[in-house]
């Protein structure tokens, strides 16, 4: 099985200012996109399909805080028929964070911060399969003591006895649609966290409840 993982919001503490206006965000959100080897097409079909219709550059990433609501409305109403309808595996998991209740002992290195908090994310996910390769983008991971996070969630697996197979990949997300798609749904649902921009959120509580799964931290 394999992840993708991306990200919406910031790993800053500088929570006394507004968001965009030389403040932190509020929020974090990391979500994955869960998929089999086999049928990754039909998200890849998918993305084509919304570039086709918006007249976007082929191959070239249009991020999901570029999407305006009416069009990540209708991304996600688009999902069952093209996506949910063909494919047994896909899954959208998602952990929110609310960083002003994060402790302060959580704060003091940012790269142990994103290993906790994607960790919650993933544990219950990966113990249910044999094996599991994890895709993340080159420029997240590498906060503060590089590449870590393949030790610690092996550590956190294995720890336990569970004798599963786990890699990680880290790719530029340039080059990588999966990552790309697991970009829109982390800012479609961090913007309703953070910006009470709900158009495509309220649409994704309505997928069964083993195709969308959202936890949240500190609420």
């Amino acid at each position: 099985m394999k992840i993708y993982i991306d990200e919406s919001g910031d790993l800053g503490w500088t929570l006394d200012k507004p968001n965009r206006h030389g403040g932190s965000s509020k929020y974090i959100t990391i979500t994955a996109i869960i998929i089999a080897d086999d049928e990754e097409k039909y998200i890849s079909r998918f993305i084509s399909y919304i570039y086709k219709k918006y007249n976007l550059t082929p191959n070239i990433e249009k991020k999901g805080a570029n999407f305006i609501a009416e069009h990540s409305s209708y991304i996600t109403s688009q999902i069952t028929n093209k996506i949910i309808n063909k494919s047994i595996s896909f899954k959208i998991i998602s952990i929110t964070v609310n960083k002003a209740k994060v402790y302060d002992s959580l704060r003091k290195d940012k790269n142990i911060f994103y290993n906790y908090v994607l960790g919650l994310l993933l544990k219950p996910e990966i113990i249910q399969h044999n094996n599991v390769e994890i895709v993340l983008d080159k420029r997240t991971i590498k906060v503060s003591h590089g590449e870590s996070f393949p030790d610690y969630i092996k550590t956190e697996v294995w720890g336990q006895g569970l004798d599963i197979n786990i890699s990680c990949e880290f790719l530029e997300s340039t080059k990588n649609k999966m990552i790309w798609f697991a970009d829109w749904y982390a800012n479609f649902i961090w913007r309703k966290h953070e910006d009470n921009e709900s158009s495509s959120y309220d649409l994704l509580e309505k997928f069964p409840k083993d195709r969308f799964v959202e936890k949240k931290l500190f609420f």
